[in-house]
């Protein structure tokens, strides 16, 4: 009776014991998860930045077209007689 006891015991431990690996394994998918939308935040992040950049240099490339307009204007007004 005595080894019967122990035996159900020591299963019992054995199923806390799976238990608390699968509590483990279901943190860990978890915490996978959690740094994939990390990661994905940080990749729209960065395409945002890029957008940016790309807008910043467009601005730049449209300032220096209005700057080359000025230049032909003023030309045109100290050349004019």
């Amino acid at each position: 009776m005595v080894l019967g006891d122990a035996t159900k015991v020591q299963g019992d431990a054995t199923k806390v014991q799976g238990d608390a690996t699968k509590v483990q394994g279901d943190a860990i998918k978890v915490q996978g998860d959690a740094t994939k939308v990390q990661g994905d935040a940080t990749k729209v992040q960065g395409d945002a930045t890029k957008v940016q950049g790309d807008a910043t240099k467009v601005q730049g490339d449209a300032t220096k077209v209005q700057g080359d307009a000025t230049k032909v204007q003023v030309k045109r007004l100290v050349c004019t007689p």
